[in-house]
């Protein structure tokens, strides 16, 4: 099934809203505080379970997991124009500089 202009920039603003979200959390944590993706999942679940929901299942996980990650990534600098908030301290281990 094709679909058309609208429903991929429908999609495409979950995305970013989730992405985005997730990245506001991250930066609302008090400095010196320790997360891993799994705290970013749940706070994802339990603000936008909609939102969630709609962003459907990819092959392997929810796309809002994939979401999460990517967010983790902007806020460890590696994205254009994201400055480095956090710094990893251990497999999946984060901390809020």
């Amino acid at each position: 099934m094709c679909r058309t202009h609208g429903e991929a920039a429908r999609e495409l603003l979950k995305k970013t809203e989730l992405r985005d979200a997730a990245y506001g959390w991250i930066e609302s944590l008090p400095h010196g505080s320790h997360f891993n993706h799994t705290d970013t999942y749940h706070f994802l679940e339990a603000n936008f379970a909609d939102e969630c929901s709609q962003r459907g299942d990819a092959t392997t996980e929810p796309r809002y997991k994939n979401d999460a990650r990517w967010a983790v990534q902007d806020a460890l600098g590696k994205t254009p124009g994201k400055s480095k908030i956090i710094e990893q301290v251990g497999h999946g281990r984060f901390r809020r500089l």
